[in-house]
């Protein structure tokens, strides 16, 4: 019996080996690719910088992720996106391994390869972890900071209340959200009835105090960084858009107006679903409680974002998804009943995934760099002029990968209001959201007609459609 245990134990770990392996090259496969918008910024932040000092108190902006901003600025010499890359890719590869760790400890195998499975195929997931941003590593030490805590509540160990509180530090650093999962540990602590062999009965301010250090640190930082930092803007989102955003993402539902709802209503009943699951199993519920429900709601009471994206909430995504790989393993044991819609669940969620992995695998983030070469390609006299109908994204992009294909002379850029004075011969339209049939013909009054001659997908969330018309010469 133990013999055919340990064949089965050790077939499972070589299992999820093989899985894990397959999923890191995924990330690193999606980390190839031009940058981005947001990443070029970043990198701005790094190529601007003086000295390290200058990332931490000259550049205090929503975009300027710390952390990941330092990282740049000692790699900006290699000029390699793989290499801009790295930092997250590595966190993202080790974030799925702690995931699969942490479901194996609390559980089962088969929660382990369930969770494994389901965070490896997630396309925010997948995109965020092959980004240079900071949402990463920020992912990387909440998964630290719980198996630390987590440790230390089961052995008040002095290392793993210093590892709880250094990974707290710079899961503070590498991104503001992290407080989200600060907040979710302290309510589970504060609240919760935790014993062990040396305390069977702590009060709550007990409970608090492996905490005291974490919640000083964040007020220091919000004093020192986030209470001047800058925010860079972009389209307004209302919470309830959000809410079906996250849900659309986090589920791999079709991303519509008319399906957000539908996602919402989704998402609310499997979060119920897990979270009295949990209750009645006599787990860690309160934690998970904490970090999916009460700690996002609090940050939206309290800070009350002008502006609010589903991404600010990726750092509970994991943590959804190890409920979800419970709430499933244990309904697939107790209620064989459900099986098919769990198979259904499943299906619908790894295929909407995979839909936009793929996209992410062929498309990228765009293409800019192939849309200024086929400019410059088709033109012989320079410099040429390209406008757009964004005077802060597409030069941003445009300025970068000129400069980097040695180009930056034969292009230049004209902002709209200088257009009756210099009248480009090009004209770039950008979309979030890929546009099925552009117009082919695009009228700039006062100015000409503009034909469409290229276009270049990008994949959701993260890059810019970019559709690229010339002037037609006056016959």
């Amino acid at each position: 019996m133990n013999s055919q245990q340990g064949q089965d134990s050790s077939t499972g770990f070589f299992s999820r080996l093989l899985l894990w392996s397959a999923f890191s090259l995924l990330i690193v496969a999606a980390a190839s690719g031009d940058l981005w918008l947001d990443e070029i910024w970043s990198l701005g932040f790094a190529l601007d910088s003086n000295s390290v000092s200058d990332i931490f108190s000259r550049f205090k902006h929503d975009n300027n992720h710390v952390l990941n901003t330092l990282y740049l600025y000692l790699v900006a010499h290699t000029d390699d996106f793989m290499v801009f890359r790295t930092l997250s890719v590595l966190s993202g590869i080790a974030s799925l391994w702690l995931l699969t760790w942490i479901a194996g400890h609390e559980r089962r195998k088969t929660e382990s390869m369930l969770v494994l499975i389901m965070a490896g195929s997630s396309y925010p997931l997948l995109l965020y972890f092959s980004e240079a941003r900071g949402y990463a590593l920020a992912i990387l030490m909440s998964l630290i900071a719980y198996i630390a805590i987590q440790k230390f509540h089961e052995s008040l160990s002095k290392t793993a209340m210093f590892t709880f509180w250094l990974a707290s530090f710079i899961g503070i650093m590498a991104h503001a959200t992290f407080v989200m999962i600060t907040f979710g540990l302290v309510i589970s602590d504060v609240f919760s009835k935790k014993s062990n062999a040396r305390t069977s009965e702590k009060s709550r301010l007990f409970s608090l105090l492996p905490h005291l250090p974490v919640i000083a640190f964040f007020a220091w930082w919000y004093n020192f960084y986030l209470v001047d930092m800058e925010i860079g803007g972009g389209p307004v989102f209302s919470v309830s858009l959000v809410l079906g955003q996250v849900s659309t993402y986090l589920l791999g539902l079709p991303d519509s107006d008319s399906g957000y709802m539908m996602a919402s209503i989704i998402f609310l009943l499997l979060l119920a679903a897990g979270l009295r699951r949990l209750y009645l199993n006599s787990q860690n519920w309160l934690t998970f409680a904490g970090i999916l429900a009460i700690s996002p709601l609090a940050m939206l009471i309290i800070s009350r974002p002008p502006f609010l994206y589903f991404r600010y909430f990726l750092l509970i995504f994991p943590f959804f998804y190890l409920m979800l790989a419970y709430l499933v393993a244990d309904s697939w044991r107790r209620r064989p009943e459900l099986r098919f819609l769990l198979v259904l669940l499943a299906a619908a969620m790894l295929i909407g995934h995979w839909q936009r992995n793929f996209s992410l695998l062929i498309h990228g983030r765009g293409n800019y760099s192939a849309a200024i070469s086929h400019i410059l390609s088709n033109c012989r006299e320079f410099p040429v002029y390209v406008g757009s109908d964004h005077d802060f994204r597409n030069p941003t992009l445009i300025e970068y990968y000129s400069r980097r294909g040695k180009s930056h002379g034969a292009l230049q850029y004209v902002m709209a209001r200088d257009w009756q004075q210099t009248p480009p011969e090009y004209f770039i339209g950008h979309s979030r959201t890929p546009i099925k049939n552009p117009v082919p013909l695009h009228i700039l009054a006062g100015i000409g007609e503009f034909e469409l001659t290229a276009c270049w997908p990008s994949a959701p969330v993260s890059g810019f459609n970019w559709y690229v018309y010339r002037r037609k010469l006056n016959k």
